[in-house]
């Protein structure tokens, strides 16, 4: 037997194919059904992940952001996945590009490993997506949003912002 050749296949199969699996994604369409949000509606924009559009994330407005794997093709039907959901301006007025922007940030990604693999091995089909919200949106509706769209989506690099019933349950599969 040729060990060398399983090897190989190993290798190839795991650069080419695993390397990109995702263990422990949730998808239930309960939670996706959720119809009862603290707001009315969302506009999403979106930019390809990287420093080339940042100029379009709002510099001066707090909001919700996400980041999910998308690839626009002429061939692949729509399709994406919601990866992350956060926010900017938790318990300040900090920007919503300012907060991307420690996305952008190598070290500060590297702190936080979860995310530092998400960015590192999605980065080329990565999009930001993103909300602003008016000054009259206080922070504690903002986190209860972003709790929300958590509990809906339970995005697999999203850990701490679930509702606590969910986040107790989800822990059960990790």
């Amino acid at each position: 037997m040729n060990l060398q050749a399983l090897v190989d296949f190993a290798k190839e199969a795991h650069d080419e194919v695993g390397k990109f699996r995702l263990n422990g994604m949730i998808l239930s369409p309960d939670k996706m059904r959720f119809d009862a949000f603290c707001v009315p509606a969302l506009t999403w924009q979106s930019i390809r992940y990287g420093e080339d559009e940042v100029e379009q994330v709002p510099d001066n407005r707090r909001g919700v952001y996400a980041f999910a794997l998308c690839q626009q093709s002429s061939v692949l039907p729509p399709h994406g996945y919601i990866l992350y959901i956060g926010i900017a301006g938790r318990k300040s007025n900090r920007s919503l590009r300012a907060r991307y922007k420690d996305y952008l940030n190598e070290k500060k990604v590297k702190k936080r490993s979860r995310i530092a693999h998400m960015i590192g091995t999605w980065h080329q089909v990565l999009r930001f997506y993103f909300v602003p919200v008016d000054n009259d949106f206080s922070p504690v509706d903002l986190e209860r949003l972003e709790q929300q769209l958590n509990t809906a989506l339970m995005p697999p690099f999203s850990e701490g912002d679930l509702e606590a019933e969910t986040k107790k349950k989800r822990r059960a599969f990790k």
